[in-house]
């Protein structure tokens, strides 16, 4: 019996919906081996048991583990960067638009220990870095010029004496050292402290535009800090 044209028409979507979720549970299961072990011990036999997929799936999905790696490294930079554009892009004024920034940075969903630990992991290990840079420099050049922006239009507004690239620049390396705070001591790591030495750190130059006490926002959580 002939299937029913709306049914046949529905069976292509259906099963390009059911191999990209499983290309997301690959990619789940790759950033919880990693942020478990590293990459150097890192197999694809580890990858199917904790994604709880036969080996061939994996091999079906990613013809090798330097391509999952790969597509891993450029599905959290695509996340991360269509998550701060979001956050920022109700706001057109400058100080608001650097808060909504440093909301997303320290934001569960971007800045878990996991994620970071991939990043890390990346950065850290000499063979992976020209990969890294290669998927995901692109992306940190646009946030890093972003920051910039930002802190020449506050400069601007305020007549500061300070050279923009030099105060976004500080801004970046806290970010930084926070992030890895969290990956290193995730029980003492408190986001609203996070997010508010970053304020004060602003407010310490730019004293006319921010307050020393003032939270981009609360988004405390112990378990987001997992």
């Amino acid at each position: 019996m002939a299937m029913p044209a709306r049914k046949a028409a529905e069976a292509p979507l259906r099963r390009a919906e059911k191999k990209e979720a499983t290309r997301q549970q690959l990619i789940a299961a790759t950033v919880e081996e990693i942020s478990a072990g590293g990459l150097a011990d890192l197999t694809l036999s580890k990858i199917s048991q904790r994604a709880q997929v036969s080996r061939g799936l994996v091999n079906f999905h990613f013809q090798s583990k330097e391509q999952l790696l790969v597509e891993t490294l450029r599905h959290l930079t695509v996340e991360y960067r269509e998550f701060w554009h979001k956050a920022i892009e109700p706001h057109k004024e400058p100080v608001a638009r650097m808060l909504a920034l440093i909301r997303a940075d320290f934001h569960p969903k971007v800045c878990n220990r996991k994620k970071i630990a991939v990043f890390y992991a990346f950065w850290g290990e000499a063979k992976a870095r020209p990969t890294y840079m290669e998927v995901s420099a692109k992306a940190d050049g646009e946030f890093a010029n972003t920051v910039v922006d930002l802190c020449a239009r506050i400069t601007g507004e305020g007549g500061y004496a300070i050279d923009p690239a030099v105060a976004a620049k500080g801004l970046r390396c806290m970010i930084d050292g926070l992030w890895l705070e969290l990956l290193l001591s995730p029980q003492q790591f408190d986001r609203d402290v996070a997010m508010g030495m970053c304020v004060r750190y602003l407010a310490g130059i730019f004293p006319r535009h921010f307050a020393g006490d003032e939270l981009p926002g609360r988004q405390s959580s112990a378990a987001a800090n997992r």
